[in-house]
């Protein structure tokens, strides 16, 4: 029997790196999880491994009591005189060799008919029976009985589905970024038949709600429901609607995957068909995997001949449909959640876990009942009568663009002067060019002065009002067209009209306009 202080310090030494602050979370979560799974001696010569809950109980006494409170508890009946424990023990030992699946518990209430008086602790009678000499032989039967499961299967098809999940494993992309997923599959009890298969990041409720529905509006409601007691199947939303839908759930124990014997197998199958073969598969996305999945399931799994089966899983189904089929807007709201929250005074915002939406106006500032959807953006506001009000969602207006202001340099006298008034002038912008020019030019072109009169000066004026203010560079080119069509050795003096015209019509070809005709009243009397 080991010492008090013995066992205080083996308890000591499990937790020492535990509270050691030179270390991090995750290597303290490591010492945890090596603790828990590999089998360490204890002081009383046996080997297991050490509890999580152990494991955080002595280290809240070492926390609160310091290496006082490692130590054992003193007995409650310590000094006392112990009863004769000894016919006692020979009796249960004659009980449990007569039928070793026997519990303590029941041998407990046989002692209390047949022992006046009896009230001897459970865990004493069981320390009392391993101690006795007899015990390794009701071990040793019991390791070769061992006790044989039985094999449940449904008899017709969709009577009960199958749930669970493949993963993490790591997917490398195109992209070259490497993603852990998950894979979770739908199964048929009866045909072994994959119903729906899922892509998901995570093994959470959201991915489990969102399989079960994908499989649901294909083949309709099944009779009951197998899985395990993982966080993803076991949260409150997915349990809820279920029992909304009217699926019954079979009662599952932890740690037991022999329940789901269907689903490991293919899962098992699943790594060996669709897992390996991606490290030599190139994956554009996550829905490019989805679209993988699929074409796995239905052309490979579905058709491959099932050994137990004697055919395959397709063939078994044969295309069956549940006879309990649901509606889509009956499945997804069976699998709302109900939220308690409180809008923002000034917007009337409202976070869920969908999205965000804006509550009408008459509700902004309240706390509110909301349902709504976990898998898409939809919400309803619940009234205190119970009317349901559909919220839109929150949108967020984006800022006006900048005007950007017309940088072309517009032509004129003032531009000249603004040009000057910076201290700058503009490289690839064209310098001022108005009537001034205009007569200039006209001078160059019919080699005298322009204007030579008031009718002259009136005519080349209509002629600005109507298309000025002109751009230099088109309106030289204009007349430079026209003075190597009119040619050097033809007099230009001889038709006044003829020259006003030809301008003109250089001038419209230069801004684009189809015909130029000069006013009659401002022309003059020469005849061409």
């Amino acid at each position: 029997m080991p010492s008090p202080l013995e066992i205080a310090t083996f308890r000591f030494e499990q937790i020492a790196p535990l509270v050691d602050e030179s270390l991090s979370a995750a290597e303290k979560r490591r010492v945890r999880q090596e603790r828990s799974r590999h089998a360490a001696p204890w002081p009383n010569g046996r080997k297991k491994p050490i509890p999580r809950a152990t494991l955080h109980r002595w280290l809240a006494l070492f926390t609160q009591h310091g290496f006082a409170g490692l130590l054992p508890p003193r007995r409650k009946d310590r000094g006392r005189k112990h009863r004769e424990t000894t016919e006692i023990v020979e009796y249960a030992i004659a009980l449990l060799l007569e039928r070793l699946e026997r519990s303590l518990f029941l041998v407990g209430k046989f002692f209390e008919q047949r022992f006046a008086g009896y009230d001897l602790p459970r865990a004493t009678l069981a320390r009392h029976i391993k101690a006795h000499p007899a015990y390794p032989a009701i071990d040793k039967l019991r390791r070769t009985a061992a006790k044989l499961r039985g094999r449940y299967e449904a008899h017709a098809s969709h009577e009960c589905w199958q749930l669970d999940g493949k993963g993490p494993f790591p997917v490398r992309l195109l992209s070259g970024e490497v993603v852990r997923v998950h894979v979770l599959t739908v199964l048929d009890d009866y045909s072994r038949a994959v119903l729906a298969g899922a892509v998901a990041t995570a093994e959470d409720e959201r991915a489990a709600i969102r399989v079960f529905q994908k499989a649901a509006l294909r083949f309709g409601l099944p009779g009951r429901m197998q899985f395990d007691c993982g966080s993803a199947f076991d949260g409150q939303t997915f349990r809820h609607g279920l029992a909304q839908l009217g699926v019954h759930r079979n009662a599952v124990r932890a740690r037991n995957p022999q329940a789901l014997g269907k689903t490991e197998a293919f899962n098992k199958s699943l790594g060996k068909r669709f897992v390996k073969e991606l490290k030599v598969q190139e994956v554009h996305d996550l829905e490019h995997l989805q679209q993988l999945l699929d074409a796995l399931l239905d052309v490979v799994y579905q058709q491959h001949p099932h050994r137990a089966l004697k055919t395959t899983p397709e063939e078994r189904l044969a295309g069956q449909i549940s006879k309990r089929l649901v509606s889509e807007r009956d499945l997804v709201r069976a699998f709302f959640v109900t939220q308690r929250l409180k809008s923002d005074r000034i917007t009337g915002e409202v976070a869920l876990q969908s999205g965000r939406f804006v509550v009408p106006e008459a509700y902004a500032g309240r706390r509110s009942s909301f349902r709504f959807d976990p898998l898409r953006p939809f919400a309803l506001l619940v009234t205190h009568d119970g009317r349901e009000i559909e919220l839109q969602p929150f949108a967020i207006r984006p800022l006006p663009k900048p005007v950007v202001p017309d940088r072309t340099r517009p032509a004129g006298q003032l531009q000249m002067l603004l040009d000057h008034y910076q201290g700058r002038t503009q490289k690839n912008a064209e310098p001022a060019f108005g009537l001034p020019g205009v007569f200039a030019a006209l001078s160059s072109l019919v080699l005298r002065r322009v204007p030579n009169g008031e009718a002259e000066a009136q005519l080349v004026l209509a002629f600005w009002n109507r298309f000025g203010p002109i751009a230099r560079r088109p309106f030289l080119t204009a007349c430079g067209s026209l003075q190597v069509a009119l040619g050097n050795k033809r007099p230009r003096a001889t038709s006044r009209r003829s020259s006003w015209s030809s301008a003109a019509s250089a001038r419209a070809s230069s801004t684009g306009a189809a015909t130029c005709a000069w006013p009659r009243a401002a022309s003059p009397g020469a005849s061409s």
